[in-house]
């Protein structure tokens, strides 16, 4: 059981803590199992370069998940080995959408967050990710080729946004909250689940030699697909509620993943 590969983490609310640092314990234990040969692997809905300064805080040379499973890249180098893009009439119609709900939407093309309006939902979003974006207008772009769009409101106005989407573009689009406020839209398909397993074959493994922590519902996929899925005490509690105690880690604030490593592996202090 004890026999693990890799080890997958969400960032914001399981490595990172709610005022967006991390923790000495948390980096040390993330470094410690790249010690002791499992892979340390990030799995986030940030993009390549938003999540460069977590990266580099914990020194691991894994590959990366990217966009919720948009996009892998090498750790190492920093080549992109998988990238999937949204299809272009779908990502249109979905910032349509946002535009008649006056809801504020962003998106990233090519590395880049692009936004059509500055809103407070702006600022927001940068608390969060540290990455600068840019204004634009969506209609002067020729070709989006979009990795993925994010929608921002009150989680209640999203849930029937979601449930529109998927109900209109079943074989295109995938939507899921990564934060209650927080409506990601990727191609069908497309979940940090597929990108567990194909980081897995990259690393010579299957996802019965994983384990996986994470605190949103855009985490569950991933969750549920390793053979040990984990979420952290600050999740919502109907996320919570699909694992039992000893699948819990303590609060993010809390070094909940250094403490659930050194439970989970035995370690003694150094």
């Amino acid at each position: 059981m004890k026999r693990i590969k890799a080890c997958f983490f969400d960032i914001d609310g399981t490595l990172v803590r709610s005022d967006h640092t991390i923790s000495r314990p948390v980096i040390e234990a993330v470094q410690r199992l790249e010690e002791e040969g499992v892979a340390p692997v990030i799995a986030t809905g940030r993009s390549y370069e938003a999540l460069l300064p977590v990266k580099e805080a914990l020194g691991i040379h894994s590959p990366l998940i990217c966009y919720n499973g948009a996009m892998i890249v090498d750790g190492r180098d920093g080549k992109v080995l998988k990238h999937h893009t949204l299809p272009e009439k779908e990502a249109r119609a979905v910032i349509q959408m946002a535009r008649q709900l006056d809801y504020h939407i962003l998106a990233y093309r090519s590395g880049e967050l692009i936004y059509e309006k500055n809103r407070r939902e702006v600022d927001e979003y940068f608390d969060r990710i540290k990455l600068e974006g840019k204004v634009v207008d969506f209609d002067k772009i020729e070709e989006l080729n979009l990795t993925k769009c994010l929608m921002i409101a009150d989680h209640e106005k999203l849930l029937p946004v979601k449930d529109e989407i998927l109900a209109r573009y079943p074989d295109k689009l995938n939507a899921f909250n990564s934060d209650p406020r927080f409506l990601e839209i990727v191609p069908e398909g497309i979940d940090k689940a597929g990108a567990v397993r194909e980081v897995m074959d990259l690393l010579g493994g299957t996802v019965e030699e994983s384990m996986a922590m994470g605190d949103g519902f855009n985490d569950l996929p991933m969750l549920e697909a390793v053979r040990w899925g984990v979420v952290m005490a600050n999740a919502l509690p109907a996320l919570r509620g699909k694992f039992p105690p000893e699948r819990t880690a303590p609060h993010c604030d809390e070094d909940g993943v250094a403490l659930y490593l050194a439970d989970f592996f035995k370690w003694e202090e150094r």
